[in-house]
């Protein structure tokens, strides 16, 4: 795709630069469905040009939020600013956004040119106008030669060209994407997610993209917002969230970590002594230690274990191999521990395997790899 530009309002206040306006600003918003809470006091920051993804299981609330960020559901409490302006009651077509949907909702009878230019139509812009822009966003995507057929006879990854087009033309300010790539075969989307990641950063617009795929979530989202019972549970980089989770719902979440609850039964040096049903194992301390007796939990991900510890290993557990998984570029080893739940342990795939099903091995982690959480999970 041809680089796209998106030129300032004429009209745009000069803006402090050692105070950015925010792109878009949530601040406690609340959406309540009968007596079911679908969004609890949700506040979030968006910079400009920043690419945003929400990420949670199904029914934690990204969609809802989503829908509020949109106008498609009005929040009952809080406020929603984009660009610095209040837009919590105001309708969709007065907010400097565009959406695109998981099934793309292209029109069955409309060629791709009239599909791309129908947002351009609303806004009553100019015949020539809009037979020149579309031309150039045809071009730009790539789909010029798809200007006169219609959806049913596009594939996937060229009706999902189509929506994305006609989302951008109208260049919003921000650009909200609910699973755009769900639809798409497995071998396409990580052409597609290239692609939007590199639109996303040539054109400066910000992205807030709804998932539940946590590889789409950390190869895109300059901000991920993992999302839990309709509430924020953490929100950083996607290096914040996979090596420093700051729950235990976050860690069991995010796929590779094991998570470990217990009780602080010591504390020296800023090493807490944490004593769980699988043993007792040395975690960093984070602040102000918890006094002895807090529960707590801590978590370590799979590729920081060992299967030949040393004195460098002082946390260690006994555990017996159930089975072997191969990713090709990792092995990821699956043990029971005595506690009942299950230990993750990966290993480069293209080492020479070392742990059989079945066999039994003494895994083991440096202190530092551990990972203390500093919030509860609900």
């Amino acid at each position: 795709m041809d680089a796209l530009t998106r030129d300032p309002p004429q009209n745009a206040a000069v803006q402090d630069p050692a105070r950015p306006q925010l792109d878009l600003e949530l601040r406690g918003i609340r959406k309540r469905f009968g007596g079911f809470t679908a969004v609890d006091g949700v506040s979030l920051k968006v910079e400009k040009g920043q690419f945003v993804c929400l990420l949670g299981p199904s029914g934690c609330g990204k969609t809802t939020t989503l829908r509020c960020i949109a106008g498609l559901e009005e929040p009952d409490d809080g406020g929603i600013l984009i660009g610095g302006k209040e837009v919590t009651r105001d309708p969709p077509w007065q907010r400097d956004i565009a959406m695109m949907f998981q099934d793309f909702a292209l029109f069955p009878h409309m060629t791709v040119a009239k599909q791309v230019g129908f947002g351009l139509e609303m806004l009553k812009k100019p015949k020539a106008e809009i037979a020149k822009r579309v031309q150039h966003v045809l071009k730009s995507f790539e789909i010029l030669e798809l200007a006169e057929r219609k959806p049913a006879s596009l594939s996937g990854g060229q009706r999902q060209r189509v929506a994305l087009a006609r989302a951008m033309i109208t260049e919003p300010r921000i650009l909200l994407l609910d699973e755009p790539i769900g639809a798409l075969d497995y071998s396409l989307r990580e052409t597609v997610m290239l692609e939007l990641k590199l639109l996303q950063q040539r054109t400066g617009i910000s992205f807030i993209w709804v998932t539940h795929d946590q590889n789409e979530a950390f190869s895109l989202g300059d901000l991920v917002v993992v999302m839990n019972h309709a509430r924020i549970e953490q929100q950083g980089s996607p290096e914040d969230i996979l090596q420093r989770p700051a729950t235990a719902f976050v860690a069991g979440f995010v796929q590779g970590n094991n998570v470990f609850r217990g009780k602080v039964v010591g504390e020296g040096a800023g090493v807490l002594s944490v004593e769980t049903a699988a043993g007792t194992f040395r975690v960093p301390a984070i602040g102000t230690p918890p006094v002895l007796g807090s529960d707590v939990s801590f978590s370590v991900r799979a590729e920081q274990l060992t299967d030949a510890p040393t004195d460098q290993h002082p946390n260690r557990l006994t555990v017996q191999c159930t089975t072997v998984e191969y990713f090709g570029a990792v092995r990821r080893h699956i043990f029971q521990r005595r506690d009942g739940e299950l230990l993750k342990y990966d290993q480069f795939g293209a080492h020479a395997q070392r742990v059989a099903v079945g066999q039994t091995a003494v895994l083991g982690w440096q202190v530092e790899d551990s990972v203390l959480h500093v919030g509860v999970a609900r």
